[in-house]
């Protein structure tokens, strides 16, 4: 039985045999309130075998959520896991206590809705689970999701968006299976799922399509290029359109990365083509490369097919023509910025394991790192001087990539984004704002490696607003202020409060105390740890709770 287990990877490797299955199409869901239920299944991804998966609403994977910009987005989650679990909506500008990262628990049979207004523009986004060490496990399990926003600018442009007939979501992931069929939990897989679809196969019509293509491997780096040579037109990356199409032999697409490619199929009705990682061509510094060092794998330092398009007849009113010219998107400029903040990233180790660490240290938290200013702009410099590339994340923002090495960078990345690769020893300058407030609640940095980050590899910063006053918050049912602090924190309320909890960001509670009748007051926390605090006021039968960062 182990032999028949052990020829699945190697069918992969042979163009022939390759496309056997219709690609999965994932359900969009256009609505008011959107539900998502994590929890374990079973599922077959090849015949007759079953797997133990996670999702979110379905078996493997989950919906597509179409969001829309200028409305709220309301988005129940509902854990049906047996162990803790969040969700973060990756590249959303949502303010921190929305954002889902580690700090947000969702225990098992818990629920929590986030709310939100959409900011973003029109773009490709997606969801997954932030757990603190659990990340990996769960994400390798299957819980993760497309997120579309739409808006009135881009949906003026002659573009593919007939989702699942011109316009198709395609997240690329390599698995490794068990002898069982079950999943194993490694950096590297010699199985490529394409939406959870083996050997995949996807009819096109004979036009313009568009293909929204989102890395949600562990740790592999894709080099995706066509086989017939035809360039791909790359006319979006992480969060929103580039000026104009960008044309691209080859797209890099390194793990929570998106782009959105045009593909002209007309005139090819009854052609095909292969979409190809040419994992050859990557340098041996790259997770997915030959380099022999490293976890093996059938898929490493070779090319390989993803997916199979075949080309049917077109649709009525079709898309023939590739725009010559998108949306500028407007971006901050460095003469914007009032700080510069270098990130370095250091230490040695394998793609699945090691101790990288970022400016020296690793996350720990209850410690907030950066502090910066609600609706500054400031340049970050990322310098790798470790043993291999790093796809680097940052909540709560987009940023655009000034260059790379001192040299600009390709025309396709030329876009807001959210994640971009370092190399060994290459420097990348971002440029930023800082939109969303995080109100207590931190937002992460980090590699975006998954196995990288459970271990540690990210840090986390705050977003202070400046202008916020004692007259602010006069207006609010609770409020607790300043934050951060090192000292003294004061409180308002609507209720008198009688007592007075502080929980640390581990479930510990740090202080408890009785306070006479008063719906306003000063706590002393200067001998209080660093890092986040919850703050609990008790009285009159009510209690509230805010969030307030240590220094």
């Amino acid at each position: 039985m182990a032999s028949r287990y052990a020829l699945l990877p190697l069918l992969l490797l042979a163009s022939t045999s390759f496309a056997q299955n219709p690609l999965a199409i994932p359900p969009a869901l256009d609505l008011d309130t959107f539900h998502l239920v994590t929890d374990e299944h079973v599922h077959q991804f090849y015949p007759g075998i079953n797997t133990n998966t996670y999702g979110a609403s379905a078996e493997y994977l989950g919906p597509t959520l179409v969001l829309h910009r200028n409305d709220t987005a309301r988005i129940w989650v509902h854990n049906q896991l047996a162990q803790m679990t969040s969700m973060h909506w990756h590249g959303m500008h949502v303010p921190g206590e929305m954002d889902g990262g580690p700090q947000r628990v969702i225990d098992p049979g818990d629920s929590f809705m986030a709310e939100f207004p959409v900011k973003n523009p029109a773009g490709t986004y997606w969801y997954h689970p932030h757990p603190h060490e659990l990340t990996a496990e769960q994400a390798n399990f299957g819980i993760a999701g497309f997120i579309i926003v739409r808006d009135e600018d881009e949906e003026q442009l002659a573009l593919p968006r007939t989702y699942g007939v011109d316009d198709f979501p395609v997240v690329i992931q390599d698995r490794k299976f068990h002898a069982s069929g079950d999943f194993a939990f490694y950096p590297f897989g010699d199985s490529v799922l394409v939406n959870g679809t083996p050997r995949p196969y996807l009819e096109c019509p004979a036009q313009v399509v568009r293909l929204r293509l989102l890395n949600g491997s562990n740790a592999r780096i894709y080099a995706l290029g066509l086989d017939n040579g035809q360039p791909l037109q790359v006319i979006a990356g992480d969060a929103g359109l580039l000026p104009a199409p960008a044309s691209a032999d080859r797209l890099w697409l390194s793990n929570g990365e998106r782009a959105e490619v045009l593909l002209d199929l007309a005139g090819m009705e009854g052609d095909s083509l292969l979409l190809i990682s040419y994992g050859a061509e990557l340098p041996n510094t790259v997770p997915g490369s030959g380099n022999l060092v490293w976890e093996s794998s059938l898929l490493n330092g070779v090319n390989f097919p993803v997916l199979r398009i075949r080309v049917a007849a077109p649709t009525p009113e079709p898309i023939t023509e590739v725009p010559s010219a998108l949306i500028s998107i407007p971006m901050p400029s460095e003469s914007e910025s009032i700080r510069t903040r270098t990130k370095t990233i250091t230490g040695m180790g394998m793609v699945g394991m090691g101790m990288f660490m970022i400016n020296g240290l690793m996350f720990d938290l209850d410690v907030v790192n950066d502090t910066v200013r609600l609706n500054s702009v400031e340049v970050w410099n990322i310098v790798n001087n470790s043993n291999m590339a790093h796809p680097m994340h940052i909540h709560g923002v987009s940023f655009e990539v000034l260059a790379r090495n001192g040299v600009p960078p390709p025309a396709h990345e030329r876009c807001p984004k959210d994640v971009v690769l370092v190399d060994r020893f290459e420097t990348v300058k971002l440029v930023m704002r800082f939109g969303e407030v995080t109100d207590g609640w931190p937002f992460m940095y980090h590699c975006h490696n998954l196995l990288h980050e459970d271990n540690m590899m990210m840090l986390q910063y705050i977003v202070q607003d400046p202008t916020m006053s004692l007259a602010d918050h006069h207006h609010h049912a609770m409020a607790v202020f300043p934050s951060p602090s090192s000292t003294t924190v004061r409180y308002r309320t609507e209720h008198a409060v009688q007592r007075i909890r502080i929980i640390d960001a581990r479930g510990r509670v740090l202080q408890d105390e009785a306070r006479t009748a008063s719906n306003e007051g000063a706590i002393d926390i200067h001998a209080l740890p660093q890092g986040l605090l919850l703050i609990e006021l008790h009285g009159e039968g009510r209690t509230t709770r805010s969030r307030v960062v240590k220094e």
